[in-house]
């Protein structure tokens, strides 16, 4: 019978991040003679000695990216010889020369760039976090896209202890608008949505907001709900487990800063800035883009207009340039793609998840969308 050696994997974050995380190193995992024991972060600093006495593990993955993380919360030299792999690498809270996997601040600056300039904006803001290096990190991204294509960017960096909200009020109300406006994480970005709903300045109209992390429970949370770039966690969960097994073989050099990529944008209503023309056709695309709406009709989605079914279709193509339809369609597929990436579910049961009433109508929706069919679309995915 396999001797099982315990991996011990403490987590700090919530919500998406804590359970993709844990799900790719258990993907990992499988096969080997690692078993996986998870420890939650509740507020206060981590027993990282006593877990360590307990547990006796082989090796542990700290995942420090959110929740207040600090070094108080996990000490850096409470670990002894015992290898270890931080997932996030901000040097208050990981050792010199420490093993890090930390997402892909290039591709987040380009894609929040990409997906503000589409909106047709000229005016470009960033929130960050000061005395941060991911804040910094996604800050110089975003800055360098911006540039590249000839953007004007104001930027202001926040004190940790949330006590810049006066500061943060007036630099909000002096920027150009309308702005878009790029947060280096999903809480900053929830703290600039309260302080233009409190001022009166609008959003997405006059401010289009969008964070990192797609904290779902923060993010579904917020008035507008807010849109977020989500890194591909499952992925940093992976590549975390994999370099730690390099660590614990003593087999070849290991690299001190290893990416994950950014999964996708996952787009709320922060960043929907036709909505505010059409206060029905906002309730509307609200309702489609909740994680129930996949399973909604073009007639279901009209019944709520206070007009005819063809005068509902004329507004809601007038306000977005496309259909009803259309827009059923894309929230489907985008929840399909998750599902293909972060599952492993079968096509039958994904198919019915979002909405079809037959795995041929969903085939052929996810390829006219994607140009793959959702089996080839899972592989080019997975690894």
């Amino acid at each position: 019978m396999l001797s099982m050696k315990t991996v011990l994997v403490l987590s700090t974050s919530t919500d998406i991040v804590r359970t993709e995380v844990l799900a790719g190193v258990r993907e990992f995992a499988q096969g080997t003679d690692w078993e996986i024991n998870h420890v939650d972060f509740d507020g206060s600093p981590l027993p990282v000695k006593d877990l360590i006495r307990f547990w006796s593990p082989i090796g542990c993955i700290v995942e420090a990216t959110g929740n207040g993380t600090t070094d108080k919360t996990i000490p850096k030299n409470s670990f002894g010889n015992i290898p270890v792999v931080y997932i996030g690498g901000d040097s208050h809270i990981t050792p010199t020369n420490a093993t890090c996997v930390v997402h892909d601040a290039v591709a987040a600056g380009e894609t929040a760039g990409r997906e503000l300039m589409a909106l047709g904006l000229e005016n470009f803001a960033f929130v960050g976090m000061s005395g941060r290096n991911w804040s910094r990190r996604r800050a110089d991204a975003f800055a360098s896209v911006l540039r590249m294509n000839g953007k004007p960017l104001s930027a202001m960096d926040v004190n940790p202890s949330g006590k810049d909200n006066e500061r943060l009020q007036a630099w909000l109300g002096n920027l150009p608008k309308p702005c878009g406006l790029f947060a280096a994480s999903d809480s900053l970005a929830a703290t600039v949505l309260s302080v233009c709903r409190r001022n009166g300045i609008t959003v997405p109209n006059d401010v289009a907001v969008i964070g990192v992390d797609d904290n779902t429970e923060l993010c579904e949370s917020t008035s507008p709900t807010l849109s977020s770039i989500r890194p591909d966690f499952r992925q940093g969960g992976r590549l975390a487990a994999r370099l730690l097994a390099r660590k614990l073989s003593g087999r070849g050099n290991v690299p001190q800063t290893t990416v994950f990529a950014i999964s996708r944008i996952v787009r709320r209503g922060s960043t929907r800035r036709f909505m505010r023309k059409d206060a029905w056709v906002a309730s509307a695309l609200e309702r489609i883009w909740k994680p129930d709406g996949v399973r909604l009709s073009p007639k279901d989605v009209v019944a709520d207009f206070p007009c005819s079914r063809r005068n509902a279709e004329i507004r809601f193509r007038r306000a977005t340039g496309h259909s009803i339809l259309e827009e059923l369609t894309n929230a489907r597929v985008d929840v399909a793609k998750r599902l293909l990436s972060e599952t492993s579910l079968p096509i039958s049961s994904i198919a019915e998840q979002c909405g079809y009433i037959s795995i041929a109508h969903f085939r052929d929706a996810f390829r006219n969308s994607t140009g793959a069919n959702p089996l080839a679309w899972r592989k080019t995915k997975s690894g």
